[in-house]
């Protein structure tokens, strides 16, 4: 079987010999990288067939595909990739096109005048049609389009689609909240309405073949790595299939499910947030969380992003021991106190955004951050008080830690971020800058879910 195979495997001083022996025939040429064969080559040489009596198809070259398409490529070696195409039914030939590329990307020059076919085929979508044209017009062949064409009974695939699928990843964003932390807990809230304004950011964590990369964000920053986590976990269960379900089913089975394993204690943010995507301004109730609905353009977001620092303190959080904290404290005074300045804080925030009022934004921060640390003092420690005052004294017009607290990273707000930056790293030497951006795409836009 191999040998028939093999035996429609020309080499390039083959070429005359196949047009002297077929001298009454139409033959019909084609060419192509075809690194990945499937069924839009296979329609696509049943076309070609269609046009004469013989198809003789060129194969480019692993040295062509490299400089073509770049790093990785090819992903099979060209002889296999020759025999394979020598192995459809309506290729009569197969051959290795030229050594080198030429204008127009050519890299059959030789092939075709050794050939000499009657028709060259062509996709009409082709980027460089006129030199192409040209070179048949020198050695007098006719070019022939055929357009690309999906029988009903196929899907459109692309070699390019079909390596991004076996290179698949899920990808989820973190997430920073700026202000409103702990108004979306229902066991805190007691059937009262909480308001937490947050956004979710890049780069982002993705998971593949049951293994996380967190890109390089470190775990305990107070950015949600652990929720985002557990939503690629739930998204690439067997059981669990998110296309039918919005992304607030999505976000509401997340809560759920982190709920289930930490006894019902926690909030609907993160889960939310990172569903979502974007900067939101979320409500939440004892069994609800919705985005308000607000008009804050993107140009606003990323202008409002430009004067931001995300810095880790190099510190461990001890974030149980604020958590346990607030759960002590929430129904003091000043613990209901605390609850609701977040929640205004949360909600005027969004409103302040909105309004392109940035300073007033920092200011809302600060605010959050000191009601955060009456609600739980341990939020906080001397080091990192230390690190908030020198911030103040260098430009920050306001700050806070991300999540829980106790440590991990701040969020500081500046009109100039890179002489903020230099005066943190300079006096406090361990602490390092997390680049970010937001991320406005959902999580079922991120996976094509």
């Amino acid at each position: 079987m191999f040998e028939n195979i093999k035996a429609k495997v020309l080499t390039q001083n083959q070429l005359p010999e196949i047009r002297n022996k077929f001298r009454d025939k139409k033959i019909v040429f084609a060419t192509g990288c075809y690194d990945i064969l499937q069924s839009g080559h296979a329609v696509f040489f049943n076309q070609c067939k269609s046009c004469g009596d013989l198809l003789v198809v060129g194969v480019g070259k692993d040295e062509t595909l490299r400089q073509l398409k770049g790093p990785g490529r090819p992903v099979n070696p060209e002889n296999n990739r020759v025999y394979l195409v020598a192995a459809m039914e309506d290729v009569s030939y197969a051959v290795l096109n030229d050594d080198e590329i030429g204008a127009g990307k050519i890299d059959f020059r030789q092939v075709l005048t050794e050939l000499k076919p009657d028709i060259f085929i062509l996709n009409d979508d082709d980027s460089s049609i006129e030199p192409k044209q040209k070179l048949c017009d020198e050695l007098g062949i006719k070019i022939k389009f055929v357009a690309r064409e999906v029988p009903e009974e196929l899907q459109a695939t692309s070699t390019t689609n079909i390596i991004n699928k076996i290179n698949y990843s899920l990808k989820a964003p973190l997430r920073i909240d700026f202000a409103g932390g702990w108004a979306d807990v229902p066991f805190i809230m007691e059937g009262e309405t909480g308001y937490v304004s947050n956004v979710a950011i890049r780069p982002l964590v993705e998971y593949k073949g049951g293994k996380f990369n967190f890109s390089g964000y470190p775990r305990g920053s107070g950015l949600s790595t652990s929720t985002a986590a557990k939503l690629l976990e739930m998204l690439n269960s067997k059981t669990y299939n998110a296309e039918p379900k919005t992304l607030a089913n999505i976000g509401e089975d997340l809560f759920n499910l982190e709920n289930q394993e930490l006894q019902w204690f926690i909030g609907r943010q993160d889960q939310y947030s990172i569903v979502f995507g974007g900067f939101n301004c979320f409500e939440f109730g004892d069994d609800y969380a919705k985005p308000l609905k607000l008009d804050i353009s993107e140009k606003t977001l990323e202008a409002f992003r430009s004067r931001l620092l995300l810095l880790h303190t190099s510190e461990s959080r001890n974030a149980q021991v604020a958590v346990e904290e607030v759960y002590k404290n929430f129904k003091t005074t000043d613990g209901q106190k605390a609850i609701n300045e977040l929640v205004r804080c949360g909600y005027e925030f969004a409103q302040a955004l909105q309004k392109e009022e940035f300073d007033l934004c920092a200011q809302i921060i600060e605010r959050n951050w000191n009601a955060q640390k009456l609600l739980a003092p341990s939020s906080t420690t001397a080091k990192l008080d230390e690190m908030y005052d020198h911030a103040k004294a260098h430009g920050a017009l306001g700050g806070k830690l991300c999540g829980a607290g106790g440590g991990g990273a701040f969020l500081f707000y500046s009109h100039d971020v890179e002489k903020l930056k230099k005066a943190m790293k300079t006096r406090f030497v361990d602490a390092f800058e997390i680049d970010f951006e937001f991320e406005y795409r959902s999580i079922k836009e991120l996976n094509q879910l």
